[in-house]
Formats: structure tokens, sequence, C-alpha cells
């Protein structure tokens, strides 16, 4: 996964329990992580250092803080994907009541 920012994600958002993710390729070209997350649950800070795809593989609503302040909400749609110019500086958070699956691929180049 991106970068994480443990120091900034324990004081801003220590109540919330982290998702599970697998690192399912990391080389010098590609990055690319697995991630659920359960109702409640969080990624975490982390900066996105490279740009990326995201695959949504199941419904959900996503909640995301960035580092300038802004906020917004993902509907995810099982199927689609989204792709993301880095760098990116956030945190997501499951605000449904569903996971959220999702796989991330990162380019390094």
């Amino acid at each position: 996964m991106a970068t994480k920012l443990a120091e900034k994600t324990a004081p801003e958002a220590a109540d919330r329990e982290v998702g599970a993710f697998t690192t399912l390729i990391d080389n010098d070209r590609t990055r690319i992580t697995h991630w659920v997350l359960k109702p409640g649950q969080q990624t975490g800070w982390h900066l996105h250092d490279f740009d990326y795809v995201t695959l949504q593989q199941s419904e959900g609503t996503l909640f995301l803080e960035h580092a300038d302040g802004s906020e917004r909400t993902i509907e995810y749609v099982p199927g689609t994907a989204a792709s993301i110019s880095a760098p990116v500086e956030h945190n997501a958070m499951n605000i449904g009541d569903v996971d959220i699956v999702v796989t991330e691929i990162e380019y390094k180049i």
C-alpha cells in the first residue's frame, strides 16, 4: 500500500480500527494491494506517491478525508474502476453497513 502515516493516524483517527490489507505484488514497477474494510474501519492516513487505479469489487459507502481538509463520499459499485493522479494524502473510512472490497494498483514508473 501507499506510504503509511502512522504519526498522523494515531492522534487524528486512533478511535477507528484499521481494515485488513494484503500486498499482492510489490516490485520496482507496480504495487498491488487488496483491501477489506468492515463497517467502521479505516485505511489510516497514508500518502500515495504514485498514480494508481482502484478496482471496486463490492458495494459500500467510503468516506474520504484529505490532507487539505476536503472531504467526499464515494458509493462503490462492483466492477467499476477509478484512476487517481498522485500525490494523494488521505484517510478512507467505511461508513456503510457492508464490507468494502477494493484492489489498488499503483504504478511506480
